[in-house]
């Protein structure tokens, strides 16, 4: 079992996942955390994906690890892994590549999520 998924979620720099969904399942069963409805990857819609998390957040209050959510509770269509000081770990929608990106007006998540 590894501890700090973040280590896993950064051992995947640079791959490919068919979706920012696959990408953080991928982390979360490599890493042994089950969440309540999880299978080997989510829908496009995530929408079991907020159903699992423990606490749902504002963004100000996002600390490493949780998940960062774009749309709403009941539509996310997008997931990360937050690492910290403004940063996060993420599929690339272009080239579908993981990689790390920083928070900006552009592109800031709507809400985030707490699984562990």
């Amino acid at each position: 079992m590894t501890s700090n998924w973040l280590d896993v979620a950064l051992t995947q720099l640079g791959k490919t996942y068919p979706s920012s969904g696959a990408f953080v399942a991928f982390v979360m069963n490599e890493s042994s955390i089950r969440a309540d409805g999880q299978t080997g990857e989510w829908s496009t819609a995530l929408l079991d994906l907020v159903y699992d998390v423990y606490e749902l957040n504002s963004v100000e209050n996002t600390r490493p690890g949780d998940l960062l959510f774009w749309g709403i509770p009941e539509q996310p269509y997008s997931v990360a892994i937050y690492v910290g000081g403004g940063h996060f770990v993420s599929v690339d929608g272009n080239s579908k590549r993981v990689k790390m990106q920083t928070l900006n007006q552009n592109w800031y998540p709507s809400f985030t999520g707490t699984v562990i």
